[in-house]
């Protein structure tokens, strides 16, 4: 009960509260006539997280946010989009971090589906250069380690996931195309990297498959990067309304 009742503050409470915070944050920065490298002006169109799933009542787990983690608001809308995936389908993300979001997912999606997490070792080299700032997400004790507690306890939620390390910019992610429900991008917020991540995802999902970008108007490279693709590409992408959350289905 206490998980439900945290998913429903998250949705119904502390999204549409933060949303309206952000906005008030951006009206002011712009009236003032200031910019902040942390909090864009953004462009795309917004959908209502309720257009977005079918669920309406989700649980969560690990409620404590570590910086670098999403937001509570933001993990109830993710989750409720996993527990949508076809089961027996593949879940991918793209940037581990401390596993909060993976674990979620695993915990939230059919039972018979696999999710792979691929995260970057603070002794691997990068293709691209990081964004300023986010070293720390790299040079972290143990990518996922918000999994060990979860061994003895969920054995079965566990063993869904699938850790794996490397650079997103080279790594081969063949064996996955085609195959993914959802794919959720938070790696490297720097744009090539963004960039290079959203393609890679879209070789990875397949029909009727959602892919979920996070920190859209927080990290300029990220804003840049999927304003540069929507604009380009005119996929669709939309900012789940209160969220820094990027949507899009592939319809295809």
């Amino acid at each position: 009960m206490e998980k439900i009742l945290k998913g429903y503050y998250a949705t119904r409470i502390y999204l549409p509260l933060s949303g309206l915070s952000r906005k008030w944050r951006r009206f002011s920065k712009c009236l003032m006539n200031k910019e902040s490298k942390l909090l864009q002006q953004v462009n795309l169109p917004e959908v209502s997280w309720k257009d977005c799933t079918s669920k309406r009542i989700i649980k969560i787990w690990e409620n404590e946010q570590a910086n670098g983690n999403v937001r509570i608001s933001e993990l109830g809308v993710i989750n409720m989009i996993a527990a949508d995936c076809e089961d027996g389908t593949n879940l991918f993300e793209i940037g581990t971090f401390d596993g909060r979001t993976l674990l979620n997912l695993a915990f939230s999606s059919p039972s018979n589906c696999s999710l792979y997490t691929l995260d970057l070792l603070p002794t691997m080299d990068t293709h691209f250069s990081l964004a300023p700032g986010e070293r720390h997400m790299v040079e972290k004790k143990m990518p996922g380690e918000r999994f060990e507690k979860y061994q003895k306890s969920a054995n079965s939620i566990v063993n869904k996931i699938h850790q794996l390390f490397g650079d997103s910019a080279s790594f081969d992610f063949s064996p996955y195309k085609n195959s993914c429900s959802l794919v959720f991008v938070d790696g490297s917020h720097a744009y090539e990297y963004v960039k290079s991540d959203t393609y890679t995802a879209m070789d990875m999902i397949k029909r009727g498959g959602v892919i979920i970008w996070h920190d859209y108007g927080i990290w300029e490279g990220v804003t840049k990067a999927l304003e540069e693709i929507e604009s380009n590409e005119k996929y669709g992408l939309k900012n789940i309304k209160g969220t820094s959350l990027v949507y899009w289905k592939n319809e295809k």
